[in-house]
């Protein structure tokens, strides 16, 4: 099965076990499935309840060598494909974790659905400082609040900051027409969910920050974003909702659409409703939904995408299609507060397809990753260090 169609058919299967799969996709499914036995017996491999059980990581890495090998052999030469995975091992990555997706990996992605029980914690009362906090918040007037990662939604008005029950800032005593900006810091490891005055809620990343108001002013209403959220935003065709990144502008009336601006990788705004304007000094798109605009340098660039791989953080599922291994490790020191090295260049270029369910322990990730055969992967205490792997 060629690269595109492996990803298609897996996303297709995704949304086929999730319930979110359209009736033209469902068909375009039922036709995948009907083309081969194989393909039956691998869709109700799927839907049974004790999947996860019977997954063997070892035999699916076995098949998917297989299977890379009988690939190889079917491409000419003349391949861009081949021609541009000019190490052996960086196709033999890419095919061979493809594989894996289709025969053992996908479980993560039904892990969600199969597996609702969470990991319990005990809650243990110690003092919460800038250093342990999860969150901190740092008000207009320069204080610092620092806090545990809250259960409850934080809701901003007018008049205080709350999470739950419990008031967070206290602002009653601000004038009526005075507005005042507080900024919310998610430390690495860590995410948040928000409700902004007006109703719009926002879902924080981790190792992110967004600046906003008590109130928004009857013209219009904005916000700052530095790293990733995720907004759904309320409508008011009178008020254009504005969010400030460091490398542009986003404006929208109601919508919902993803922010990615981590300092370390490619700017970019996915839509998945609505309609926005994406603008960078004296260029401007407008986004419909499914498309995505990435700045590359100082110019914009929009394509379509599936937008549950840009926004299925906040469902506390990590995907990647194709991806380079450096970006998917930048993503995975975010989510587990790690450093991480590569002994070269080509290195980070080796490209993976998966999917992972978040906080899931670091190390079995990382396991995955090493048992495609082509990387070593050394631990020292916070630091992953990431080599090709040497018979």
């Amino acid at each position: 099965m060629q690269n595109e169609e492996l990803i298609k058919v897996s996303t297709l299967i995704r949304k086929h076990l999730a319930g979110t799969i359209t009736q033209e996709e469902q068909q375009e499914l039922d036709q995948w499935v009907k083309a081969s036995p194989k393909h039956q017996s691998l869709l109700k491999k799927y839907e049974q309840d004790n999947f996860l059980s019977t997954i063997d990581k070892r035999k699916d890495l076995e098949e998917s060598k297989a299977a890379y090998e009988l690939f190889r052999s079917k491409i000419k030469p003349r391949n861009r494909f081949i021609q541009r995975l000019r190490e052996p091992f960086t196709a033999a990555a890419s095919v061979a974790v493809l594989t894996l997706l289709a025969s053992g990996m996908l479980f993560f992605w039904m892990s969600q659905s199969l597996n609702s029980s969470s990991h319990a914690v005990a809650h243990v009362q110690t003092p919460v400082t800038t250093d342990t906090a999860a969150v901190i918040l740092i008000t207009s007037t320069g204080e610092t609040i620092a806090m545990n990662q809250p259960n409850g939604l934080m809701k901003v008005t007018e008049k205080s900051i709350q999470v739950g029950e419990k008031s967070i800032i206290d602002e009653s005593h601000t004038p009526a027409e005075k507005i005042v900006y507080n900024t919310l810091k998610i430390v690495r490891g860590k995410k948040f969910k928000m409700q902004l005055s007006d109703g719009t809620l926002v879902w924080i990343n981790a190792d992110s920050e967004i600046t906003f108001p008590n109130r928004f002013d009857k013209n219009h209403r904005k916000v700052s974003i530095k790293g990733e959220a995720f907004f759904d935003v309320t409508e008011d065709k009178n008020r254009p909702f504005v969010v400030e990144t460091p490398k542009g502008q986003i404006s929208v009336l109601g919508t919902a659409f993803n922010v990615h601006c981590y300092q370390d990788d490619v700017p970019a705004t996915t839509l998945v409703r609505g309609k926005i304007k994406y603008s960078l000094g004296n260029q401007s798109v407008i986004l419909k939904p499914g498309q995505q605009c990435a700045v590359l340098g100082n110019d914009l660039t929009v394509k379509e995408v599936d937008t549950y791989d840009y926004t299925s953080w906040i469902d506390e599922l990590i995907i990647f299609k194709n991806r380079r291994l450096e970006d998917i490790m930048n993503t995975l020191s975010r989510l587990y507060d790690t450093s991480v090295s590569f002994d070269s260049e080509i290195t980070k270029e080796v490209r993976f397809t998966g999917a992972f369910k978040q906080y899931e322990h670091l190390e079995d990730i990382l396991t995955m990753l090493e048992e495609s055969g082509v990387l070593s992967i050394q631990r020292k205490n916070n630091q992953i260090i990431i080599g090709k792997h040497r018979k």
